[in-house]
């Protein structure tokens, strides 16, 4: 199943282990070395001698390959302090200027990675290679291969550094993120049914034992398939009352067991259930939208006061809402291959994910008009695309506004304004509902 809590275990630790700066910079590096050998192969079966006679490369002297080389070593090892000086910098503008919880997608950012891992080869190469170098080889070959090492490591910096220039920028960052949560939701929704009024009957009327949680933490990550499993060996049904997110106490119940079975084992649920210190994208479509949230909020705060920060964020987010309008939910009722009813998961609710993204931003930009205009029109925009038995969610967040202007607009002209832009919208949520 694409939905990352309904991986298998296996997949979910390798895009774990593919974060940060470790694995896969030290992958590269280690790349480095096997390069070297390969090149300390080549020159010692002389394979590409014909090749350099033709070009007239007939030698290069001891001295000079190690010249080379102990430059290029150098070099590398200067690059990669200014590398991860100049990351730190842009994690710490990051943290300041948009919103520290980004820092979990800079790390995980690729061109990084990659930056790290190539100066990371080239300096480990050039280091095995200059280690090898003595007067009775021939190592024309390795020390080439050095500097197109060397090379292509100076053009994927400037590639770097344009990334990161690209990354500091607030509305380009806003973009990412709404890319992600679309692609969450495109996951969440491209190959399960939706949701159907009857799902609930389905549950098998079973004794119930209760599964708790072995300590407390954030919930990253629910194994379903192994979920399904279980629920088979035990010829019943598990009912899974949280969702990737949830902040889960010590002994707090997470999950229901349906079976005739007396005292059933309990121990397998504690490897589908993983419990972490902090919250991870992965499978999590409320973190995308609080990360987008708070950029928004900071935006409003009056430290920043940055109007068009907040509209822009509030576009994607409004596009992200409106994907899931146009279709619903999924079903939270898995059943195995037999098509007999294993597993419920919990599902976050239509609602509930609209009330996330608008609540905050509406209660943040009650003095605001420019923005709360703009938050009118992004509903507004969200209705046309709607499915019909939606369109009283975005009637309740237009209703709360209309409340809230009441209360929190003093100025009879931006009264008139908030006043035309709601009428505006509900009339095209009229309109809208008559045409469906």
């Amino acid at each position: 199943m694409d939905l990352a809590y309904r991986e298998n275990a296996r997949e979910q630790a390798l895009v774990r282990l593919a974060k940060g700066f470790l694995f896969i910079p030290v992958c590269i590096t280690l790349l480095g070395a096997v390069l070297a050998f390969a090149a300390f192969l080549i020159d010692d079966l002389q394979l590409l001698t014909g090749v350099f006679d033709f070009f007239g490369y007939s030698s290069i002297s001891i001295d000079g390959a190690r010249s080379v080389l102990s430059t290029i070593a150098g070099a590398m090892m200067s690059v990669i302090s200014l590398v991860y000086s100049l990351t730190l910098v842009v994690f710490t503008l990051a943290a300041g200027n948009i919103s520290a919880r980004l820092l979990e997608t800079f790390a995980s950012n690729r061109t990084t990675q990659i930056t790290i891992g190539l100066l990371g080869a080239t300096f480990l190469y050039s280091m095995l290679v200059l280690f090898g170098v003595d007067d009775t080889k021939d190592l024309r070959f390795s020390v080439i291969l050095s500097i197109i090492l060397a090379s292509s490591s100076f053009f994927w910096l400037v590639y770097f550094v344009n990334d990161v220039a690209g990354r500091i920028r607030v509305d380009a960052e806003i973009g990412r993120i709404h890319a992600a949560l679309r692609s969450s939701i495109d996951e969440l929704l491209a190959h399960e049914p939706r949701e159907k009024p009857n799902d609930r009957e389905e549950i098998p009327d079973l004794p119930v034992c209760t599964f708790k949680a072995a300590r407390s933490g954030y919930i990253t990550f629910i194994d379903s398939e192994r979920l399904i499993d279980i629920a088979k060996s035990l010829d019943g049904f598990i009912e899974v009352s949280v969702i990737p997110g949830t902040y889960v106490i010590e002994g707090m119940p997470i999950a229901k067991v349906r079976t005739e079975a007396q005292d059933p084992d309990l121990k397998p649920l504690n490897g589908t259930f993983k419990i972490e210190k902090a919250r991870a994208p992965e499978g999590d479509i409320q973190f995308s939208v609080h990360l987008m949230v708070e950029i928004a909020l900071r935006a409003l705060s009056p430290g920043v006061n940055d109007s068009y920060t907040a509209i822009s964020a509030i576009d994607h987010l409004s596009a992200s809402a409106a994907r899931i309008l146009q279709r619903g939910a999924p079903s939270s009722l898995i059943t195995d291959d037999d098509e007999t009813p294993r597993l419920w998961l919990t599902i976050l609710e239509v609602h509930d994910l609209l009330d996330t993204a608008i609540s905050p931003l509406r209660q943040a930009s009650r003095g605001n008009i420019l923005v709360l205009d703009h938050l009118i029109c992004a509903l507004e925009k969200a209705s046309l695309v709607c499915r019909k038995e939606h369109l009283h969610l975005v009637s309740r967040q237009l209703f709360n506004i209309a409340q809230d202007a009441v209360f929190s607009i003093e100025s009879r002209p931006d009264r008139h304004q908030i006043a035309r832009r709601l009428w505006t919208a509900r009339n095209t949520l009229r309109i809208q509902a008559e045409a469906r």
